[in-house]
């Protein structure tokens, strides 16, 4: 009988030999994405999956003389536990380039449009202390059927210390083509505001035919002839005024680095056609940084108003703008 018990025990190894204990992979620390970060299973105590378990967990972590020993998965080479995980396993994060933060959305929106910022500062300091500050905002998109355009500006001239001249201005344009044609309908709103004017704000708003003689990428040339009404509010005639709108637009790419610009339109009234309006732009534009998208702008914006309700009947503003395209 000794006999018997001493030949099984040189067969049968001990239980808790560590290198025949074979771990499953999950045991093995693989990492798993969870939609906000990796983390790692961990075998709960006492299972007894895939293998003999002892009360501390994975059975072999010490043997006969009491010894620690290290796992089975230390001594596999680095990498192997996750070569055998198939990649289905894996639920791999976002790019980087696939996330939108939250102030990314507005240049989103406008892929597609043709955008500038522009900034002008000029003054003087000694006998004549001036500060002049010019900024605006334009942005045009065109396609087959339609063309859309905004047009934003700020002006403020300070003189010792005083305002002399504080205005802005809001133009909204659209033009939706007729069919193939070169004839488009078009609508047109406008808001002026003038610190130095007998007027709070004044509103026009126009629609009528358009007909584009070239519309190209490289140029254009547009007239138009319609008509609606304008309103002066906190004027002295604080009323709705009918009135006709006569137009043309143009606009030519020259070559890589310049561009000129220039658009006059004409609003009488039809009461009276001695009570008009001319407002009148041009500018020319030059690139200067094409890796940064720094342009020159050099312009001159006209206001004529035959009925001033005693102020100057004519404004001429000039300046030199940077401008930002993206």
């Amino acid at each position: 009988m000794w006999l018997a018990v001493a030949l099984l025990c040189c067969v049968s190894p001990p239980v808790g030999r560590a290198e025949n204990l074979t771990i499953p992979s999950w045991q093995r620390g693989v990492p798993t994405w969870n939609k906000t970060g990796y983390e790692t299973s961990v075998m709960p105590a006492g299972d007894t999956r895939d293998g003999d378990q002892t009360e501390g967990g994975i059975a072999g972590a010490s043997d006969a003389g009491g010894l620690a020993v290290e796992p089975a998965a230390a001594q596999l080479p680095i990498g192997s536990a996750i070569s055998e995980v198939p990649v289905e396993a894996f639920d791999a994060p976002p790019l980087a380039d696939q996330s939108v933060r939250w102030y990314q959305y507005p240049v989103r929106w406008m892929r597609g449009w043709d955008s500038h910022a522009e900034f002008g500062l000029n003054g003087s300091d000694g006998n004549a202390d001036q500060l002049a500050i010019q900024t605006g905002f334009e942005t045009k998109r065109q396609n087959d059927v339609s063309t859309v355009s905004l047009d934003l500006d700020y002006r403020k001239v300070t003189t010792r210390s005083a305002t002399t001249e504080e205005n802005g201005r809001f133009n909204f344009d659209y033009d939706r083509m007729l069919g193939d044609s070169p004839w488009a309908g078009f609508g047109k709103l406008g808001l002026e505001w003038d610190e130095f004017k007998a007027f709070d704000l004044r509103l026009n708003l126009n629609s009528g035919l358009a007909y584009h003689w070239i519309r190209e990428d490289t140029a254009t040339l547009i007239t138009r002839f319609g008509a609606g009404a304008s309103r002066e509010f906190g004027a002295p005639v604080d009323e709705w005024t009918p009135e006709a709108v006569f137009g043309i637009e143009a606009s030519r790419q020259i070559n890589s680095r310049n561009k000129v610009s220039a658009k006059i339109d004409y609003f009488p009234s039809w009461e009276d056609y001695s009570d008009y309006r001319i407002v009148a732009d041009a500018s020319w534009e030059i690139l200067l940084d094409e890796a940064e998208n720094f342009s020159l702008k050099f312009a001159v914006n006209d206001r004529y108003d035959s009925t001033p309700q005693g102020f100057e009947a004519n404004d001429l503003f000039y300046s030199a703008l940077l401008l930002y395209k993206f």
